[in-house]
């Protein structure tokens, strides 16, 4: 699987995470995700570098979405973090 096709599904796998869980109000109403596996660096790699190239002319804030395994971890949003997942049981 390419790097964009990679995105696209844990992006995929990140909404459902937030639907099950009630969490999708954690999210600023006009965002730009960047979904960050960081077990995948090339896949990583790619996200960045749309996240920090791509035009973003409304000015919409960045939401980093951490992955380990394929599974959501951690959203870091504007000033603060969502714990996801398995994080959430850590102690």
């Amino acid at each position: 699987m390419n790097p964009a096709e990679r995105l696209a599904e844990l992006d995929a796998i990140l909404t459902e995470e937030l639907l099950e869980k009630g969490l999708l109000g954690e999210l600023p109403e006009a965002y730009r995700l960047v979904p960050l596996p960081l077990d995948e660096p090339e896949v990583a790699q790619k996200a960045l570098l749309w996240a920090h190239e791509a035009p973003n002319p409304e000015g919409w804030p960045l939401v980093y979405a951490l992955f380990l395994g394929g599974k959501p971890l951690r959203l870091l949003l504007p000033g603060r973090e969502v714990p996801l997942g398995a994080s959430q049981a850590a102690p």
